[in-house]
């Protein structure tokens, strides 16, 4: 019965939409600036730390980055159907994240070791496809699919990491091309192998340099309130 229900409900809206002859007002290019917050979570696996012909295994916990984020983004919006949109479009966000910090730490009968470091990630660049279906003439529900990368700074040295994005959103036009729109977002951006160098001190004082090798990864997740422009 809801299945039945459902179906309903959308063969009338779709046919109502179609009926009233107007299309939708996200048609074309676009810009827009938005703020908001963000969380971005690095993560570390297949640890080791190598000292003195040994492999040793340690622990390394991190903590998340939050605070302000913002972005701008620029695409264009084609019509596939009466309600249905496919959009494609950049977004650039040049807001670096919050360092987040990283903790490696080992002690056992060989000795011990503990390093810190800092990560953050910027100038992140989201390019993506974004199917949308207009409620009516003036309002939008939209997904976004990407290919999302971003500058990392941490762990001694400069990287880049890529991967996949995903995202969620509604645009709703205000006046004379000027709308309102709020998203969510997600970025994973893959993973890469890093190494450190530290010192390995024994229990009788002995300091052994020491390799910390690991499989960094890292994501992102944002929520934004911003302004654009239809034209």
């Amino acid at each position: 019965m809801a299945r039945q229900k459902l179906l309903v409900f959308t063969a009338v809206f779709v046919t109502s939409f179609a009926a009233n002859g107007q299309s939708s007002q996200f048609i074309g290019a676009y810009g827009q600036i938005g703020v908001g917050y963000q969380n971005a979570s690095p993560a570390f696996s297949n640890s080791s730390l190598s000292a003195g012909g040994q492999t040793l295994t340690p622990n390394i916990s991190a903590t998340n980055a939050t605070g302000f984020t913002g972005a701008v983004s620029a695409g264009y919006n084609f019509q596939i159907a009466p309600q249905f949109l496919l959009g494609l479009g950049l977004d650039f966000n040049p807001i670096a994240t919050p360092n987040a910090t990283a903790t490696a730490s080992y002690k056992g009968i060989q000795g011990s070791y503990q390093q810190s470091a800092s990560v953050h990630i910027n100038n992140s660049l989201n390019l993506f496809v974004m199917p949308a279906i207009a409620l009516d003439p003036s309002k939008l529900l939209y997904g976004k699919v990407g290919y999302s990368g971003a500058s990392a700074n941490g762990v001694d040295t400069d990287f880049y990491m890529a991967g996949y994005s995903l995202g969620l959103g509604y645009k709703q036009m205000i006046k004379n091309g000027w709308y309102g729109f709020g998203e969510f977002n997600y970025a994973n951006y893959g993973s890469l192998s890093r190494s450190i160098t530290g010192t390995l001190v024994s229990p009788t004082g002995l300091r052994t340099p020491a390799t910390l090798s690991s499989t960094v990864s890292a994501s992102s997740s944002n929520l934004l309130f911003g302004i654009g422009y239809q034209f």
